[in-house]
């Protein structure tokens, strides 16, 4: 009897529960697609990505962690909702031992008919998945649908170990629980731990408190190694329950003795549902406000790191860039190499020359600090002014593409970074300089897109454009290869260049210390190198591999955190089709019934979301910003707009799957 109550009851729930049911089914997918990753062999061909499986693993046993809990939170939601038929099943007399098997089998089934479908829309989205990080790795992306069985095993040992934990906390429960608990289970709310307008006020103070704490450690980072991350977010998050354990709460009293408030345009209802939500969940909403925040910050800090891998490819304007230390370099047999593997739009040969003058380089490291950069990335070579001859820099803009100027063989001029062109157009407006006899012009200065934010590009930051005969007094810098493709280069195209030129790798993150005090520089060993556009994406490969690891995280708690309020708000269906009858009775018209009961499901939704996309936006500014600092030496790499833009989108990205759930809470309260 059991096993056949056992099927019922599994077969009823995944009717009445759906949207919990399609969380399960969806979070199954997610752990699937992520965990083919960590087993593909395209994936783990890519040297760059070693780490990538790490931090998949981690991302995914914080999810176990997290979302355990929240399933169980979600079951024994439910299970009070069936109290009473727990009640009548003891009253049968099944001793609770067995009514804790029956809970057992039902879970299971629940988890296998949530596990079969999970994986088929799984190896869909996986397949998605290699098609949007695939080419961001420089790996061409080919349709497939092979099933990963090391992933399957590994998602089905994540989803159980989810149930599992979720199982053992309510199977004590109901080994416990009385028959007068289960008859009475409906009619508690949630206990209320604190009472009182002074109580309120306190917890109100020490949640601004962890507040003001989480952020200042997002701002000084006093700890260091990322635990000044771990630390903000904790305090970030008591913050939330906090706050939605007294701010609602006095809101809700305040809002009571306002009676001209109250009864005015049928405020009442709504009122009092609100009201009552906050005397029943105020520790649920604190947690919903937690989760939300998460999702919006992992999203928010994704997006971020997307934006800052594209500029980190874009601002390199060079598909491949051959550099040679100290000394000029004749790259025709690298061409012809180059030329074989993958067919050439354009490429020219030049040096970039340095002296002992330090008056533009002093200039854009004080321009750069004042805007909180370091402007110094303590590079050897770029300690002193850097020039090039006028014949390569025409032959550039011309590679380029850039609109054709005319330069004065008698004057030397300024190409610079737009974030130091008022700075350096100042400078020259106030002092006249020269080189080599030759004046610096303060009217024409340049400013368009010319590789140089960052390092060993033409300058960093800014370079002066020399006559070609005041490069008689300068030595070599680095002499450079700047190739174009006709399209972009494949990871294995880079290898094969690299192989066949015997040419070493550039590594912006690899250096050695050239003297006491006088740097370091990223030229490592003998050899020429290689960089340019696509070197770099491959070198900054683990950004991505953080982006896709954050939006990892951020879906499942969304959807997750979605799924408990669409499941709390079908659960109370029942309650709120007994208010609108008697609304109906005191005469309220139908379209103000239905009215009322769409600002009620608005004002549930939305409730968790306010404190959530301030705090969130806080966080991702603060970090996403940064994270610009940490990589870019200059302001305005990324663009001035770039931090509302990101934001934007987060809030974009969220709303769409929010308002999924949202449209299948409205459309199973109507059916």
């Amino acid at each position: 009897m059991l096993k056949q109550l056992s099927l019922r009851n599994a077969r009823r729930q995944a009717r009445e529960y759906a949207l919990y049911f399609i969380t399960l089914a969806c979070t199954v997918s997610f752990l699937y697609a992520f965990n083919t990753l960590l087993f593909s062999d395209r994936v783990k061909s890519l040297p760059e990505m070693q780490v990538l499986p790490y931090m998949i693993v981690a991302a995914s046993a914080l999810i176990v962690l997290i979302t355990g809990r929240i399933i169980g939170y979600m079951a024994g939601y439910m299970l009070k909702r069936r109290s009473r038929e727990f009640g009548v099943y003891m009253l049968c007399g099944i001793p609770n031992r067995d009514i804790a098997r029956l809970l057992s089998r039902e879970t299971v089934l629940m988890g296998v008919l949530a596990f079969l479908p999970g994986m088929v829309l799984g190896m869909v989205l996986s397949q998605l998945l290699e098609a949007a990080v695939l080419p961001m790795l420089g790996i061409r992306y080919r349709l497939r649908f092979p099933f990963s069985l090391p992933a399957a095993w590994l998602t089905l040992a994540y989803f159980f170990l989810m149930l599992l934990c979720s199982l053992a906390k309510n199977r004590r429960w109901i080994r416990r629980v009385t028959l007068r608990d289960l008859l009475l289970s409906e009619r508690q709310n949630e206990t209320v731990l604190l009472s009182g307008n002074a109580l309120t006020a306190a917890l109100f103070l020490l949640s601004l408190c962890m507040g003001g704490v989480g952020f200042w450690f997002l701002i000084a980072l006093p700890i260091g190694a990322g635990f000044d991350l771990l630390v903000g977010t904790v305090c970030l998050v008591l913050f939330l329950f906090g706050f939605f354990g007294s701010i609602p709460g006095f809101l809700a009293r305040v809002l009571e003795d306002r009676d001209a408030w109250k009864y005015r345009r049928h405020r009442l209802t709504v009122f009092r549902g609100f009201a009552a939500r906050i005397r029943s969940a105020s520790a649920a909403l604190g947690l919903l406000s937690a989760l939300f925040t998460l999702a919006l910050a992992f999203y928010g800090i994704g997006l971020g790191i997307s934006s800052v891998t594209d500029r980190l490819v874009d601002m390199n304007l060079w598909d491949v860039q051959i550099l040679h230390p100290e000394g000029l370099r004749d790259f025709f047999s690298y061409e012809e190499v180059i030329a074989r593997i993958v067919p050439l739009k354009g490429s020219y040969s030049y040096a970039v020359y340095t002296d002992a003058e330090t008056v533009f380089s002093k200039l854009r490291e004080k321009t750069a600090a004042e805007a909180g950069y370091s402007g110094n990335p303590m590079y050897r070579e770029f300690f002193q002014d850097t020039y090039m001859k006028q014949s390569d820099y025409r032959k550039l803009r011309e590679l380029l593409g850039l609109e054709e100027v005319s330069l004065d063989p008698a004057v030397c001029y300024v190409h610079c970074l737009p974030a130091l062109a008022g700075a350096f157009r100042d400078f020259l407006g106030r002092e006249e300089r020269s080189y080599a006899g030759y004046p610096v012009s303060g009217q024409e200065l340049f400013s368009e897109d010319f590789s140089q934010s960052d390092i060993y590009g033409n300058g960093l930051g800014y370079i002066l454009v020399v006559p070609d005969g005041a490069v008689a007094q300068c030595s070599v810098l680095y002499s450079m290869c700047a190739v174009l493709t006709e399209s972009p280069l494949s990871h294995e195209a880079l290898d094969e260049i690299a192989e066949t030129c015997g040419l070493i790798r550039l590594r912006r993150s690899t250096v050695r210390s050239v003297s006491p005090g006088s740097g370091c520089t990223a030229f490592v060993a003998e050899g020429d190198y290689l960089s340019g556009k696509w070197a770099d994406r491959d070198s900054a490969s683990y950004l991505p591999a953080m982006s896709i690891c954050l939006f990892y995280l951020a879906l499942v708690l969304e959807i997750t955190g979605a799924a408990i309020l669409a499941t709390q708000l079908l659960s109370d269906r029942a309650a709120r089709r007994r208010q609108n009858d008697l609304l109906r009775r005191l005469g309220m018209e139908e379209r103000q019934v239905a009215r009322t009961g769409r600002w009620q499901m608005g004002l549930f939704f939305l409730l968790p979301l306010p404190p959530a996309i301030l705090v969130s936006s806080a966080y991702v500014i603060l970090c996403a910003g940064r994270l610009e600092r940490g990589l870019f030496y200059f302001p305005g790499i990324c663009g001035p707009l770039w931090l509302p833009r990101v934001l934007g989108r987060t809030l974009l990205v969220f709303g769409l799957l929010f308002f999924i759930y949202y449209a299948a809470a409205r459309i199973g309260e109507e059916k």
